[in-house]
């Protein structure tokens, strides 16, 4: 299958890869996996990166993959227990269903071989056949070396249980590619040295990048990373997400169109020429977003979101009211407690979440080079807000410059 490994090269997907990888698509009755820590409790768009590998693979006739859950490999870790990850594992193994052509994808936990392993013999079987030297040739071990971090004896067994888990499906299910994205890479070679050693047998693996953001930045599962897309929408609304990708920068833009669409060189080559042939009507940005909210929510969706922002762009307070209801399903919204007897000001809401400023010396100094605050369509000249302008006795709209949009739910308490 050399036109695969093409196709792969063509998308940048393949940034490495064991040698005679293409023995491996010889045989379209090989099994592959694709691992998650169960870290939390939805996918993030760097995930889509190695699920829509899956959808490409399966298209192409490569239908045995499996999903690898990391529980036991999670679990070494202090912060998580067992029944945050066994509800993290329920709800991913959802979106991956949603998201996956595969509805017969084999989903698998490797917990169900480590709470079975006595420790000794483990370690003299895993243990003596991997050197620290080739530990210290993993980036985040090196990279805590070179800071003077303390490194853990976690840190070091993480990656060789990682590397048992391919042995052990390969033994198990014939598995014999693992992919993963580039950080994987001393893992997946890790497996393959046990199982050469171990089973005296053959077994691949590549890589694919990282999924960068516009600022360069690698998507995570941690909570703190505030750039993270995530598929859930109770973590990342529609709205963030139809700005995320109408906001793409044109050279990540086309990053993303090779890595993640199905359409064709030649069709590729053409979207970027009429792309560039008009810049401002962003093109690319505009099909992958039509792409994204389609694979992971629906049509209607994708349909009611592009209305709504048509709506909210042309700052047209009477399609705003005639359309508020649906508005009012996708906008962002901040619930603000106040006394009857205060006056609302801007003040009041930059206190809130801190999504719209996050301080009241950032709203000072957006406002001192002529930003501009619209409240329900109409230029705010100074601080305070009219509450004879709430909609429905409780709701404003706030645009803050041109392309921030925020539904204000006010609430008035009594003075206590």
């Amino acid at each position: 299958m050399k036109n695969l490994i093409k196709e792969l090269k063509f998308r940048n997907l393949l940034y490495n890869k064991t040698k005679n990888l293409i023995l491996f698509f010889n045989k379209k009755n090989n099994s592959f996996y694709f691992g998650i820590d169960p870290t939390y409790s939805s996918l993030h768009l760097g995930h889509l990166l190695g699920i829509s590998i899956i959808n490409r693979l399966y298209k192409l006739g490569y239908k045995n993959s499996i999903i690898l859950f990391g529980k036991a490999t999670t679990l070494i870790k202090k912060k998580y227990n067992n029944k945050i990850i066994n509800n993290n594992i329920n709800k991913l193994k959802k979106q991956i269903l949603k998201l996956s052509i595969n509805k017969n994808i084999l989903f698998i936990n490797n917990i169900n071989w480590y709470k079975k392993i006595l420790f000794i013999p483990f370690i003299k079987k895993i243990f003596y056949i991997n050197s620290i030297n080739s530990l210290l040739k993993i980036k985040k071990i090196n990279n805590m070396i070179n800071n003077n971090e303390s490194i853990k004896f976690t840190d070091f067994i993480y990656h060789l249980l990682q590397g048992y888990d391919y042995l052990f499906l390969n033994k198990k299910y014939n598995c014999n590619l693992q992919i993963g994205g580039s950080d994987q890479w001393y893992n997946i070679l890790t497996g393959i040295k046990l199982i050469k050693k171990i089973k005296k047998v053959k077994t691949y693996g590549f890589t694919y990048p990282l999924l960068l953001n516009n600022k360069g930045e690698k998507f995570s599962k941690s909570k703190k990373n505030i750039n993270n897309i995530w598929i859930s929408k109770k973590k990342t609304s529609i709205y963030d997400m139809y700005k995320y990708f109408i906001n793409l920068s044109d050279n990540r833009s086309i990053e993303y169109l090779k890595y993640f669409s199905f359409v064709k060189k030649i069709k590729i080559k053409k979207i970027i020429y009429k792309h560039n042939f008009n810049k401002k009507k962003k093109i690319i940005q505009k099909s992958l977003l039509k792409f994204f909210i389609k694979w992971i929510y629906n049509i209607k969706t994708y349909k009611e979101i592009k209305l709504v922002m048509n709506i909210l762009y042309k700052n047209n307070f009477n399609k705003i009211i005639n359309n508020f209801y649906l508005i009012k399903k996708y906008i962002n919204k901040i619930k603000i407690n106040i006394k009857k007897t205060d006056n609302i000001t801007m003040y009041n809401i930059i206190k809130y979440k801190n999504i719209i400023f996050k301080s009241n010396r950032e709203y000072n100094n957006y406002i001192k080079n002529n930003g501009i605050i619209y409240i329900n369509c109409k230029k705010l000249n100074n601080n305070i807000i009219n509450i004879n302008n709430l909609l429905y006795n409780k709701y404003l709209f706030l645009k803050k410059g041109k392309k921030d949009f925020f539904l204000l739910i006010i609430k008035f308490i009594n003075n206590e």
